[in-house]
C-alpha cells in the first residue's frame, strides 16, 4: 500500500461522512419518521462499511502475524541445518529440535491455524468485489456466514431492520398478471416469490391412508396405471391402487402430534373455524419452528443457487400444492 492509495481510502471516508453529514442536517430541518428512518438506515450502512473493514484489518494482522511466524521458522530451518550438516542422523534431530516440547496435538493446531490463514488469504484476493454491496440504499444488507453460531458455508445476505414494529409484513396480496395467479404472496429473498398455498390437512393420528401426500414415482396417473396392470398381469393378481399424489393432483399436507400436539389436525379446511381460536400458544411455537426454519432454509438455498449460476433470472413459484 503506498500515499496514492492511503489517500484513496481518506477520501471514500470523507465522502461517506459528507452524505451522513447532509442527512443529518436535512433531519434537523423536518423532523419526520422518514427522517429517523433515514438516519437509521446510514448508520446500519456505515455500521456495515466498518464491519467490513475490520474484517479485513483482522486478516491482515493475523497474517502479518503468520509472515513473521513462517520467517521465524525459515530461519530456524536453516540454523538446523547448518548445525546437524553431514550428520547421518540429521533428519531425525532437526525435526526432534524444531518441535522441541511439542505434542502431536499442539503440532495438528499450529498446522491447522497456519493453514486457516493461508486459506482465507487465498478466498479473500481471489472473491471477486460486488460494487452493489458497498452502495448505501434505504435497505441495507447484511451478509451472515453463520446463524445461531452455525457455519452455513457462504454468505446469506438478509435486510437489516432498525425498528421491529417497522418490520412490513411478509404475506401480500396480488392481484395476478398473465403468467402467475392471483392470491396471497411473499419474498423469501430478493428475486425469489412465492404464492403461499394452503393445502388442506389430514389428523395422521386418525387418517392413515395419507393419500395424495407423496408424489408418486412414476409421475403422472397413465404411466403408474400401465406399471400396476402389468404387475397385475405378470402375478395374475387385481390391480392395486395407487394412493401417491400424480402430476394435476393437489398435494394433501400431514398433520400431526410432532407440529401441532394438540390439534394435529390444525389446518383441516372443514373444522378450521373451530379450530383456529382453539390452539394454544405453545403448538404454534412449535408449528412455527417447523415451518420458519424451512422457509430459512428455502432463502439460503434460492441464494446459493445464484452463487452458483450468477446470471440467474427471478424465480417465482405458483401453485406449489400441485403436483
Amino acid at each position: 500500500m503506498d500515499a496514492d492509495d492511503m489517500t484513496t481510502l481518506n477520501d471514500i471516508y470523507i465522502k461517506i461522512l459528507k452524505t451522513g453529514r447532509k442527512l443529518y442536517t436535512k433531519s434537523e430541518k423536518r423532523m419526520t419518521v422518514k427522517a429517523a428512518q433515514c438516519l437509521e438506515s446510514y448508520s446500519t450502512y456505515l455500521g456495515e462499511m466498518n464491519e467490513k473493514i475490520e474484517s479485513i484489518l483482522d486478516l491482515t494482522e493475523k497474517y502479518a502475524q503468520e509472515c513473521l511466524n513462517r520467517a521465524t521458522e525459515i530461519r530456524k530451518n536453516i540454523n538446523i541445518n547448518e548445525k546437524y550438516e553431514g550428520d547421518p542422523s540429521m533428519m531425525f534431530k532437526a525435526h526432534k529440535e524444531m518441535y522441541d516440547g511439542l505434542s502431536w496435538a499442539d503440532m495438528t493446531e499450529m498446522e491447522e491455524a497456519k493453514e486457516k490463514v493461508v486459506n482465507d488469504v487465498e478466498v479473500a484476493i481471489h472473491k471477486k468485489t460486488n460494487k452493489q454491496e458497498y452502495v448505501h440504499t434505504p435497505i441495507v444488507y447484511k451478509n451472515i456466514s453463520d446463524i445461531y453460531g452455525k457455519r452455513i458455508g457462504f454468505d446469506w445476505k438478509v435486510p437489516i431492520i432498525n425498528k421491529l414494529n417497522e418490520m412490513p409484513s411478509s404475506l401480500y396480496w396480488y392481484g395476478g398478471d398473465t403468467n402467475n395467479p392471483e392470491g396471497v404472496y411473499t419474498c423469501l429473498s430478493r428475486g425469489f416469490y412465492i404464492q403461499v398455498p394452503f393445502p388442506n390437512v389430514i389428523d395422521a393420528t386418525q387418517d392413515f391412508n395419507r393419500t395424495g401426500s407423496i408424489k408418486c414415482k412414476y409421475n403422472n396417473v397413465q404411466d403408474c396405471l400401465d406399471v400396476r396392470e402389468d404387475l397385475a398381469n405378470r402375478y395374475n393378481s387385481a390391480v392395486r391402487d395407487c394412493n401417491f399424489a400424480h402430476k394435476g393432483d393437489k398435494y394433501i399436507k400431514i398433520g400431526t402430534t410432532f407440529r401441532c400436539p394438540h390439534k394435529p389436525r390444525f389446518g383441516n379446511h372443514s373444522h378450521l373455524k373451530e379450530d383456529i381460536g382453539s390452539v394454544p400458544d405453545s403448538d404454534i411455537k412449535t408449528i412455527l419452528m417447523y415451518s420458519l426454519s424451512d422457509i430459512l432454509l428455502s432463502s439460503m438455498w434460492f441464494q446459493k443457487q445464484n452463487i452458483e449460476e450468477p446470471n440467474k433470472s427471478n424465480m417465482i413459484m405458483t401453485n406449489i400444492d400441485i403436483c
